[in-house]
């Protein structure tokens, strides 16, 4: 089955799959539409990674039989709510019921003293310094931006490592943006921040987190150190009753919504415009606790977030799953190795394994694990971590990757596939990838990078701004297939891509075409070490601007990008008027020959083209009178 899909234009998450936070979710309709060309009804997928479960669900959708397999405890949670949801108003009313419950005996704590409902409650750390004196950061002398401690002139770090308590600095309350805490209002909710109820097993939700200082995680947090004890008192009361919930698919949904809620409410949300907004969602690389942060009401927040769920689980019901689905937990390797899954032969193998070191799940899903009471070994994520020496983590990566290839060929049937999604700037970890491929007679067939629904103001703006996607390629089992040394290919590709931008060509579009011409003719994953002496054979690199300059000897006349984007953008206005963003994705497929382009380069190229209102209407040209 050929696989010719084209330029595919991502759409932005329906509600289904905004019900949890989960890393590098991939757009649905991109999914389903690789899986629509590899795959035909009645045919078998298995995931081993399947996180956020788009995979399993968009696949059984369609008719395909879908496994999906996950180490990590809360992306099982999300994919196993997904493809066998509760009924919309039997959850609602449950989850209401335990809310009312936890509300009649906490809700006073988030009253203030003249009735109204707290929202918000901005707290500033308090820190200790090396030499042991406590300070506030207005205690401290300034040099620069350094925080410099007043008794031993040594830097003085607000973080939580150092964290001793906090203080409050304001407060936010329902239905008057005007409003200014008293200093009594502050104090009390102050000592109203340090509550606790011995009638709370807050300890059955409480554990150690494994140290890994890239991501804060330092050593001694546990879950409870990113809470207040009355947040953290009210989060796990309202967990115990969700645990007592007997109806399976009513309490994973209650799970779901409880571990979708933990980091809102906890200390990782920045305290910032004054409180007339709660600041972003935990959005941060890590366990970042912001100098001044929120307290979140959990009762506000969990109210809001039970209504995006009932959206969710109503168009979960209106679009049921049509083929049998399985998601299943731990360790996919062994699992896939293991008696219980030897005869499992599937049509298409989806990988979206972890991108080198970009996202350590497993550790990262420890907030959320937390209140699941399952917080998995973080050894066994493959993900390569701070926790444990780099080279040694680097070593078991490539290992892990070579040990689920050759994995693969056991369960892959005659004309099985395997569907990678990939994305990292490290070469350490594309080689890997690509070594586990080759080492196991995998064969590239198809490749295409998969531009992003949602693009970044900064990108948007910027040539040399990239932003983040993933490089799709397609794979069937050959051993016969010889990999390739050649690198003219490769070469003539990246002179053509630059002599097209007029000898220019930014770093990270560069950088992504090195990589897909790698993909596309199959080079020997061992020359990629030699990278940058390849590039420097037909570059010069202007480190300031970002960009690489051919050089003289590779320069040669060929048709201009810009001026095929002209053209394009003609042919398609002939027909009406379009979005800017379409008219990128569709100027992107029509010239595809000469590289991915960044949004900013496609706006550069169209300036003299009418732009009104996020919309292109024609081309223009200014006229001296």
């Amino acid at each position: 089955m050929a696989f010719d899909i084209g330029f595919i234009k991502a759409e932005t998450h329906t509600p289904e799959y905004l019900m949890h936070k989960y890393w590098a979710r991939k757009p649905h309709n991109v999914i389903s539409e690789c899986i629509s060309s590899l795959t035909s009804e009645g045919d078998v997928i298995v995931d081993p990674f399947c996180g956020s479960g788009v995979t399993i669900r968009e696949g059984a959708l369609i008719g395909r039989k879908s496994y999906g397999f996950d180490l990590n405890p809360a992306a099982v949670l999300i994919s196993s709510v997904l493809i066998n949801p509760p009924h919309p108003d039997e959850f609602a009313t449950a989850f209401e019921r335990i809310l009312e419950q936890a509300y009649g005996k906490f809700g006073y704590l988030y009253i203030t003293e003249a009735g109204s409902t707290i929202k918000y409650l901005s707290h500033r750390i308090i820190s200790k310094c090396d030499c042991g004196q406590v300070l506030r950061q207005d205690e401290c002398k300034k040099e620069g931006k350094k925080l410099l401690c007043p008794i031993c002139g040594k830097p003085v770090r607000f973080n939580l490592e150092r964290l001793v308590d906090t203080e409050i600095f304001n407060i936010s309350i329902e239905n008057d943006k005007n409003y200014r805490p008293s200093e009594a209002e502050l104090a009390k909710q102050k000592e109203l921040s340090s509550f606790s109820d011995d009638g709370v097993d807050t300890d059955a939700f409480n554990f150690a987190f494994p140290e890994n200082r890239r991501i804060l995680s330092f050593n001694g947090i546990t879950t409870a150190s990113f809470f207040t004890n009355r947040n953290f008192c009210i989060l796990s009361y309202i967990a115990e009753n969700i645990w007592k919930i007997e109806d399976e698919r009513i309490r994973n949904c209650a799970l779901l919504l409880l571990t979708a809620s933990v980091a809102q409410c906890s200390r990782l949300i920045a305290s910032r415009n004054n409180l007339s907004t709660g600041g972003p969602a935990w959005s941060v690389p890590g366990f970042w606790i912001p100098q001044e942060h929120l307290e979140t009401n959990p009762f506000v927040h969990f109210k809001a977030r039970l209504a995006k769920f009932k959206k969710a689980l109503v168009a979960l019901s209106q679009a049921p799953i049509v083929a049998e689905a399985k998601i299943t937990h731990g360790n996919s390797l062994d699992l896939l190795n293991s008696s219980e899954y030897s005869d499992l032969k599937a049509d298409l193998i989806f990988l979206d394994p972890p991108y080198g070191d970009s996202v350590p799940y497993t550790e990262f899903s420890n907030i959320w694990n937390s209140f699941l009471k399952d917080i998995p070994c973080s050894d066994e994520d493959i993900s390569v971590s701070d926790r444990i020496d780099k080279s040694a983590s680097w070593d078991n990566y490539s290992q892990k990757l070579d040990e689920y290839m050759c994995c693969f060929t056991q369960h892959l049937t005659n004309k099985g596939k395997l569907l990678i999604t990939f994305n990292n700037n490290d070469m350490r970890a594309w080689t890997a990838l690509i070594a586990s491929l080759q080492n196991n007679g995998f064969v590239c067939e198809s490749v295409f990078y998969q531009i992003p629904a949602v693009i970044s103001s900064k990108a948007q703006m910027s040539i040399n701004s990239s932003y983040i996607s993933d490089v799709y390629s397609v794979y069937t089992l050959n051993t016969k297939v010889k990999v390739s040394k050649d690198l003219s290919p490769v070469l003539s590709h990246l002179c053509f891509v630059a002599n097209s931008r007029e000898g220019r060509i930014a770093k990270t579009i560069l950088d992504r075409e090195f990589i897909i011409a790698w993909l596309k003719n199959n080079m020997d994953y061992r020359m990629l070490a030699e990278k940058d002496a390849i590039v420097s054979s037909i570059f010069d690199y202007d480190k300031k601007a970002g960009m690489y300059i051919i050089k003289e000897g590779h320069k040669k006349k060929t048709k201009l990008l810009k001026d095929a984007v002209v053209e394009s953008m003609n042919k398609i206005l002939e027909t009406g008027t379009f979005s800017l963003l379409d008219c990128y994705l569709k100027v992107s497929e029509m010239c595809e020959q000469y590289g991915t382009m960044e949004l900013g380069e496609f706006k550069e190229y169209i300036s003299d083209f009418a732009i009104d209102d996020g919309k292109v209407y024609g081309y223009t040209q200014l006229t001296l009178f």
